[in-house]
Formats: structure tokens, sequence, C-alpha cells
């Protein structure tokens, strides 16, 4: 999860390896954004999506404009939960959990979840530890990742764990870890339950990503996951390709593995650089847009093509606290007053989602305008979102 992420140093660029250049990969990319990967979703609607029709502006914007639609379809939501949330059935992480799983389906959306430390999130589980000691234990037919599988069929992608290599231990062994895909391989897709089992799931930024994915790649005995997970947070906001080139070509496969980024972001802020130091928001937006169509522009085209692409914080959820405590990495965000409900597009938007609204040659405001409502402009782009408190409309 980014709120974990050490502040990104600049990187010097390198050259892709041979590895990557010798053939075109085996399996076309995604050419654009295609998830979600926020466990806010349910917080964008009040409370639920299931229950009812969108209230807030930015679900209504959200359902109408950019799910499923021709132009910017987004298919995919990504949750991280404990991996023994089964243990805590009474808590709030599986009630959360619950309630954006029936969220995510109600939006038509395909959920993918990633497991991670068994006290995440609030959970609690005194039979088994935060960090799983043995394989048998994440993989528990009662508490842990076997019951999770079997009590959630409609979860057909999963990602085995999430970060191992972050933080200083690492957080998990490489072999751990490559245990832990195996066993989620074959506690759920070998029983049919799953149709995905992604492996890595690494963090870019840490500078044990090539010996710890080797190793990991050795703990798996000759045996190729082919879906792996990167988070290139490293690679974005530094833009950089020497992270994801050094990835690539540590593959069982450069040419053939399909990789997935599974949480990537371009920062507006963080502790070092927001408006208390000495930043504009103008100057802000720019720097986030700049990292995002370095995003599109180079490391989601070949010789990278990444399969599926989850961008981190689609819409602003945090009250942080000056100055910027958390990176904010949000492509749409509060405007007016504080508490009001109103939203307004960050100009990275036109990067991370294109195509959203896309706007005629000359655009017509209507006559009137409900109370509240404000145009949304996008800079540098021809189309823009007519914003209501109550609707998100394109109009044209």
């Amino acid at each position: 999860m980014s709120q974990r992420r050490p502040e990104c140093v600049v990187l010097a660029a390198i050259a892709i390896g041979l590895s990557l250049l010798g053939a075109a990969p085996a399996f076309a990319g995604t050419p654009y954004v295609d998830g979600i990967s926020d466990q806010n979703v349910t917080y964008w609607n009040g409370g639920v999506w299931n229950g009812g029709p969108p209230a807030s502006p930015f679900a209504r914007f959200l359902g109408s404009t950019l799910v499923d639609t021709p132009a910017q379809p987004l298919r995919f939501a990504r949750y991280v939960v404990a991996y023994d949330v089964m243990c805590d059935q009474g808590g709030g992480a599986y009630r959360d959990f619950r309630a954006w799983l029936q969220d995510v389906r109600a939006l038509g959306l395909t959920p993918v979840v990633a497991f991670w430390y068994g006290d995440f999130d609030g959970n609690s589980c005194a039979t088994l530890p935060p960090i799983p000691g043995t394989v048998a234990q994440y993989a528990d037919p009662a508490l842990g990742v076997a019951a999770f599988l079997h009590a959630f069929p409609s979860v057909r992608i999963v990602e085995a764990w999430n970060e191992p290599n972050d933080g200083t231990g690492p957080d998990v062994t490489a072999a751990t870890a490559a245990g832990f895909w195996s066993a989620a391989e074959q506690a759920g897709c070998t029983a049919n339950t799953c149709d995905t089992v992604i492996a890595g799931d690494f963090d870019d930024a840490q500078a044990n990503l090539v010996a710890y994915e080797q190793q990991y790649v050795a703990a798996l005995g000759g045996v190729d996951p082919v879906d792996w997970g990167i988070h290139p947070y490293e690679s974005v906001n530094s833009q950089t390709t020497t992270p994801l080139s050094q990835f690539y070509g540590a593959l069982p496969n450069p040419a053939g593995d399909r990789v997935w980024y599974t949480e990537v972001a371009a920062y507006y802020c963080t502790p070092t650089r927001n408006t208390q130091t000495g930043f504009t928001p103008d100057q802000l937006q720019q720097a986030q847009e700049a990292s995002a169509h370095y995003l599109v522009s180079t490391l989601m085209q070949y010789p990278f093509d990444p399969v599926h692409v989850f961008y981190y914080e689609l819409m602003y959820k945090n009250n942080l606290a000056a100055p910027c405590a958390e990176r904010d990495s949000a492509i749409f965000g509060p405007s007016g007053a504080a508490g009001s409900a109103a939203f307004a597009a960050r100009s990275a938007a036109q990067d991370i989602l294109p195509l959203a609204v896309p706007a005629p040659a000359a655009a017509v405001l209507p006559p009137t305008a409900a109370p509240g409502s404000q145009l949304v402009f996008y800079p540098g782009a021809d189309w823009q979102i007519w914003g209501s408190l109550w609707r998100a409309t394109s109009f044209g």
C-alpha cells in the first residue's frame, strides 16, 4: 500500500535489457488504466452502493462515465485484505471487505484481492500470527487463504502477498513469499475456486528488488506463474525505466510472462512536496501530470506492455493534515468549501482517463445549471465535465 512507501529517490535511467528487446511480448498490453486499486469504493457513495442508486456526485460520475463504457471501461477493482480475515468475522475488516465486494459487484467490476498482514485494517485473530510462519498457516482451511477462497467464490483473481519485499526485513523472505504463491495456487486454482494467482506484487522502490525477485523465482523450483505483479511507484514518480527494466529482465520468461501493475500512482503531493514547502497548487498539478504522462506514454508501452494497470487513489478520500502528511495521488479531488461534496478533476486525469468524457469540438453549456454546479475543465484537453452536486453528466 502506498502509505508505507519511503520517499522516492531519483534513479539514473539505464537501457532496457536485451532480453526485453529480442521479441515482442506474447500478450498484448492494456492501452489504458483499467482497474481501481483503492480500498475506498464504498466511501465514494456514502457507505454503500448495492443498497440503492448512487447518491454522491463522484459515485454518479463513476457509475455513468468510468465504468464499463466504450469510452473508458474500468474493468477491475482491487482490495487488500488480511490473509486470515475469516478468523474475525465479527470484526470491521471482514465487514468492510464484504461491503466493498458487494459494491464492486453492483458496479459490474471484477474483484481482485491481495492478501497481507493478519492484523491489517483492524483484523484480529489470536489463532494465527500477523505474518504466517508456515505455508500451512497461510493456507489454513478454516481460517486462512483456503477458507477465504471457498467463502468468496466470486473472487477469482488473487495476489498471493502484497509487497513482500517491502521494509528493511524484508517483510517476508523471498522463499516464504514464493511458498505463499504455491499454496494459494494449490488451495484455490487447483480446487477450481479461482482463475489466477498473481505472483510477486513487488515494490519497485526497494533496493532489494532484483535480488529478491531472483530468490523468489529460484524458490518456485522451475514453476513459472506466468502472471506477475509489480507496484511501479518509483518508476513513475522518478520517471525512470530502471526498476521495471530490471524486474522484467529477472522474470522466468521476460518475453512471455504477463505483468500486472497491481498498484501504481502519480503523486500530487508528498510530505516534502506540498504547498507548505513552497509549491503552488499549479506546480503540484503539473508535477503529477508529468508523472502520469510518463506512466501511460512510456511505462505502459512496448517493451513493458502490462496486461492490466490499477490506479491507486482515483478519488481523494483523506482529510490530510498539512503539509500533506501522506502521499496524495488522487486524480479527482474535493472542490469548494470544506465538507462540500463537489469534486474536480486534476490535470493528470487527462492522461490516466483520457477518454472518460469526450466532448464535441465546440462544446455548448446548458442554458441553466443546478444550484451548486460547476464546470470542471481539464487543462490541455478538449473535453469537460459538468459536475453537479447530485449528478455528473457529459454533454455532447
